[in-house]
């Protein structure tokens, strides 16, 4: 038997934003992101929530914006990040503020680090495996991963990403 599906005249609803923002470090993003998330808010109201993995950087527009602050050190895994968006949800948030997602990849605990962890789990103790290691070993960060996009894809509510871009460097003769 196959599978059954409706249709109906389209219509627009109320669907959550997501929104990100990349660039090197002191570019704007953190500014730029309040702003956004100011303009949101006038058109859905509620609160904004900012995710802070920047040591507290976030607080440097506390005087010039309205937001609640929720401080986020290591480590960085992604089903951490899920954790402080469900904390910002049972709070009220209405927008989110993540910055920055890129922590989540590259920082302490991220995925990198998960996948190396995992590589040391695997071999246990003989490094000559860990070559052999290297695809098996990225299941569990993966998936993490994918746990965290699906968890934040059922959330209704806005969100804005900070991701944190290297500098590109010209070299000259």
């Amino acid at each position: 038997m196959s599978r059954q599906f409706t249709d109906s005249p389209a219509v627009r609803e109320k669907v959550p934003l997501w929104f990100g923002l990349a660039g090197a470090s002191g570019s704007g993003k953190t500014y730029s992101a309040q702003r956004v998330a100011r303009g949101m808010q006038r058109v859905i109201g509620g609160d904004i929530f900012g995710i802070d993995t920047e040591s507290k950087r976030m607080l440097h527009y506390a005087d010039t914006f309205k937001f609640r602050h929720i401080p986020f050190s290591a480590p960085f895994g992604s089903l951490d990040y899920l954790d402080a968006v469900y904390h910002a949800q049972s709070k009220g948030a209405t927008i989110i503020i993540i910055d920055s997602l890129s922590h989540e990849h590259e920082g302490p605990g991220g995925c990198l680090d998960l996948h190396e962890q995992e590589i040391v789990r695997l071999c246990k103790g003989d490094m000559n495996k860990a070559f052999a290691m290297q695809m098996l070993a990225w299941g569990l960060p993966k998936g993490n991963r994918r746990k965290m996009i699906n968890g934040l894809l059922q959330i209704n509510m806005a969100f804005i990403f900070c991701f944190r871009a290297k500098e590109k460097v010209k070299l000259k003769k």
